[in-house]
């Protein structure tokens, strides 16, 4: 009963770290598409005052 219990722990531990590293892993691929397309508004914003 104790070594279930253990091992449910850390599959539960192990779990919540693919978790993580999943959601990192997204946000950081997500985030340069966002960097991109702000520096094309930024740069659309620049070009439009510059006319």
């Amino acid at each position: 009963m104790i070594r279930l219990t253990r091992s449910t722990k850390a599959q539960n531990l192990i779990e919540y770290a693919i978790v993580v590293a999943l959601i990192s892993a997204a946000l950081a691929l997500l985030s340069t598409y966002v960097f991109r397309s702000v520096q094309a508004e930024q740069k659309i914003v620049t070009e439009d005052s510059l006319n």
